[in-house]
Parts: C-alpha cells; sequence; structure tokens
C-alpha cells in the first residue's frame, strides 16, 4: 500500500490479486492514516479503531454503521505506472 499526497485528499494505493485499487488514505470515522494500518487480503484494518475497509470498493467492511464507506478513485495500470484520477459525481438524467 502506498499513500499518494492528491489534495485535497490523500490516496491510498493497493494492488488487489494483481489490480490497482485507490481509496482515500484518511479513515472517514477519526482521519487516522490507512498506510499505517494491517492488510488482511482485499482489506485494511484502520490503525486507531480497528475499522476495516474494503480496497476494491471503498465499503466499510466492520463495524457496520459506524461511518461512511472511504471515497474512491480510479486506478489504472499504463505502462509501468499506476495512474489515479477521480471519476467526479454520477450525474444521472432522467427524461421525461
Amino acid at each position: 500500500m502506498v499513500r499518494l499526497a492528491w489534495p485535497p485528499f490523500d490516496v491510498l494505493v493497493s494492488l488487489v490479486d494483481g489490480a490497482p485499487y485507490a481509496i482515500e488514505a484518511a479513515c472517514n470515522h477519526a482521519g487516522a492514516n490507512l498506510e499505517e494500518g494491517e492488510r488482511r487480503g482485499s482489506c485494511v484494518i484502520c490503525p486507531m479503531h480497528g475499522y476495516r475497509f474494503d480496497l476494491t470498493s471503498g465499503r466499510l467492511v466492520e463495524p457496520h454503521g459506524l461511518c461512511d464507506d472511504q471515497r474512491c478513485f480510479v486506478a489504472r495500470i499504463v505502462g509501468d505506472d499506476v495512474v489515479v484520477w477521480d471519476p467526479g459525481p454520477t450525474i444521472t438524467i432522467v427524461a421525461p
């Protein structure tokens, strides 16, 4: 796991089964640096309070409902680099 500065967010980039994933590096619960957490399979354990987040989706795995999921970023391998970007908000347009 690698923490990258990307103002206004720091991003935690990780390879899971050879594919890159990126989530916000500061825990949504109390702001701890998830890079300092323990990696277990496809999850990272927050070093402050033990919250477990899925690195592939940002989803809070446990404890349930105590904070929001982590913000996710798009990560792709391009040549020898991992490229990360913010997809921005999703807008759904419903035609009448």
